[in-house]
């Protein structure tokens, strides 16, 4: 283990390195970043090697075999890998129902339509319940039934071709996507994840740096923990992406272990925030050695990644405060035990990062042992069979409009307004996205029409399409790579593709062409809208919703006696705090974001922390965690916040008199436990007052 006060990095210190070699190595940090578009390269030729495969086997829609590897394609090598796996499975199952389905109930053509329509429902449910990219096979079942089922129902003999045909398009974009990607400049994932890991961690330094400094505004905080929170939800995709990748264990047990510490940053960093803010507005206000002790933390943790840990002895005398100790001498041992953790875990992360970018080996001892997440997320059941029964009703809807119109041609529109509801309904936002689909559908569906009419007119052969495709397509793969350009660019390559209609290009009709365009375009605005108009869950309901679910876990792990499941609880835990940042103003702030999410995490803490505490003096803190629990349950009785009771303050503070008296095992991290709990219920309102109140 090395020593606190010594360095753990292997990078040489910048002032040894030659002038020629820093200027080389700024001239490479300065070029111009290609990898998007050498990606769009790649993504363009497996897709015109789709295009070609289908073509020469006369498949009907060979358009669909360029849309799926835009579908499927990503610039790591192991996210191609699993997307693809799982769209074969799924694109499999969605088929073989459309066979079974179809000739049973074609004479009843409603029947079939609604059957149609809680299949999509019941498998788009499935899917919001499962993490990426598992969750590909229910979201790919939901959506090729319908595409497969509603063409063959008048002609119901030949489903079985239609689905093999749509099976067979698929597979060939797959197929082309994954050796593409695996032989042409393959990116893998551990390289990639490494590279990444010093962005997260720069992100999660700015963050530290925002909380504990002073005189931060709280947009600032608010902007920078928001940015650490989508770094911690695409590190745990990245993971999921890794483990497709045969030589990725040593770097995926790395990558999980910086996950671990980057999510317990969180409850460390903001309770350690509230105490060093208690402590500013205290009558006595910071200690100078906590205050230095603060300085070198937070300037060690914005320093370069080969900076030497601050030394022991900067830690403030007397942490360890008496039971008589008032609420600024307890203030103290709370912030000095979170900076010893803080410490210790910045220490791992660092030790982490470098493991990944030296190729996943063993790093040094890990100081600080992590009380591992779960995998559980908060799942709001309400919501998500909301969602699915939307996407299914428009289905459903868009299938009687169609028979009532007695269109032949109506059952593509009518399955891409399948599709296009069970992607919306996977959004986080889904009236933002709704919104966004019909904008970005209206400028495809204008792109698209003005290349097939005026462009695509000069093709002749594949190798002139290939040409023409080629400089839209290089835009479409560049933008696929940005995640805030990433859904138009995907929406813009597959209905470019359909829209085109390249193989009955030179012999199709203009009205042909353009009311099948305008009925697909009338497919996709038809979902959005209905997803628009039928989401009654608003940012205010959501976090309504996320506060109870809140209330409800603190209440049932402050109960003494109640079994729990720590890593489960916590796993939810940070998904909820997550899920509601920034947070929204409302009547609900105990229970939703960061009050509850210090108050849970104090009641694990404290559990855990007090497992092995003479009987007496566990009957304290288990007395002070019931009062913890039946406020809450209060909140969920009342369906609102209200006061909590002063006499739960007194017994949190007779439960660290309780535990701060003489003891063989000093439970340091249950007393800071017990002043953050207090915090979160009791926040000082007034820089006057030193002591906590209330804030209702």
């Amino acid at each position: 283990m090395p020593a606190p006060g010594t360095s753990t990095s292997t990078r040489p210190p910048a002032s040894r390195t030659g002038g020629a070699a820093g200027a080389l190595a700024a001239a490479w940090a300065a070029r111009p970043d290609l990898s998007p578009w050498i990606h769009s390269l790649k993504v363009f030729g497996a897709a015109m090697l789709a295009l070609y495969a289908a073509l020469a086997l006369g498949l009907p829609r060979p358009y669909w075999a360029l849309a799926t590897v835009y579908l499927v394609s990503s610039p790591l090598a192991g996210a191609t890998y699993a997307k693809g796996t799982y769209r074969v499975a799924g694109t499999l199952l969605g088929a073989l129902c459309a066979v079974a389905l179809v000739p049973l109930l074609v004479g009843v053509p409603v029947v079939l339509m609604a059957a149609i329509a809680c299949w999509t429902g019941t498998l788009l449910y499935l899917s919001l319940l499962e993490p990426a990219p598992r969750n590909y096979i229910c979201l790919l079942a939901a959506y090729t039934l319908p595409i497969v089922a509603l063409p063959t129902v008048t002609v119901p003999g030949t489903v079985f071709a239609v689905a093999l045909a749509r099976i067979e398009e698929i597979v060939i974009g797959i197929v082309c996507a994954s050796v593409v990607s695996a032989v042409v400049f393959p990116v893998r994932t551990r390289p990639a994840l490494a590279a990444r890991a010093s962005t997260w961690l720069a992100h999660a330094s700015r963050w530290i740096q925002d909380m504990l400094g002073a005189g931060v505004s709280p947009v600032r905080r608010h902007d920078s923990f928001s940015v650490l929170a989508a770094d911690i939800v695409a590190m745990e995709s990245q993971l999921a992406q890794l483990a497709y990748e045969t030589d990725g264990a040593p770097a995926l047990r790395h990558a999980r272990a910086l996950h671990q510490r980057m999510a317990a940053l969180l409850p460390r960093v903001l309770a350690l925030a509230d105490a060093v803010a208690a402590l500013r507005q205290s009558p006595e206000g910071l200690p100078d050695a906590v205050a230095q002790r603060l300085g070198a933390t937070v300037a060690w943790i914005g320093a370069t990644p080969g900076a030497s840990r601050p030394l022991s002895a900067c830690r403030p005398a007397g942490s360890t405060p008496p039971a008589t100790a008032d609420w600024h001498a307890r203030l103290v041992a709370a912030a000095s035990e979170y900076l010893d953790e803080l410490d210790d875990l910045w220490q791992d992360c660092r030790l982490l990062q470098a493991g990944l970018q030296q190729g996943g080996t063993e790093p040094a001892v890990l100081r600080y042992r992590v009380e591992p997440a779960g995998r559980d997320r908060h799942h709001d059941h309400a919501q998500l069979l909301f969602r699915a029964a939307t996407a299914g009703t428009a289905t459903f809807v868009a299938g009687l409009l169609w028979m009532a119109s007695g269109w032949v041609d109506g059952a593509g529109p009518v399955g891409l307004a399948a599709l296009a509801s069970c992607f919306i309904a996977t959004a986080d936002q889904p009236r933002l996205m709704a919104g966004r689909v019909v904008v970005w559908s209206v400028a495809c569906a204008l792109l698209a029409s003005y290349y097939q009419f005026v462009v695509l007119v000069l093709a002749h052969d594949f190798g002139s399409l290939a040409l023409l495709l080629f400089w839209p397509y290089l835009i479409i793969g560049a933008l696929t790579t940005q995640s805030r350009y990433a859904l138009f660019g995907v929406l813009l390559a597959v209905t470019s593709a359909s829209f085109a209609g390249m193989p009955q290009f030179s012999a199709a009709r203009f009205a042909d062409i353009f009311n099948s365009s305008l009925a697909s375009l009338a497919a996709l605005c038809f979902a959005a809208l209905w997803a628009a108009l039928m989401q009654p869950f608003g940012r205010q309901l959501v976090a309504y919703r996320l506060a109870r679910a809140n209330w409800s876990d603190i209440a049932l792990v402050a109960h003494p006696r109640a079994p729990v499941n720590s890593a489960r609880l916590r796993g939810r835990l940070l998904d909820r705090l997550l899920r509601q940042w920034p947070p929204v103003a409302g009547r609900h702030r105990t229970g939703g974001g960061v009050a509850a999410f210090l108050a849970e995490s104090a009641a694990l803490v404290l559990r855990r922390a007090c497992a092995d505490v003479p009987a007496a003096r566990r009957r304290t803190v288990e007395r002070a965690l019931a009062g913890v629990a039946r406020y809450y349950r209060q909140c969920l009785r009342t369906g609102h916040d209200v006061a909590p009771p002063p006499a739960l303050a007194a017994r949190i503070d007779a439960a660290w008199t309780a535990l701060a008296g003489p003891s063989a095992s000093y439970p340091r991290a249950a007393l800071a436990a017990l002043v953050t709990l207090r915090l979160a219920l009791y926040p000082p309102l007034t820089p006057a007052d030193g002591a906590p109140h209330a804030r209702h």
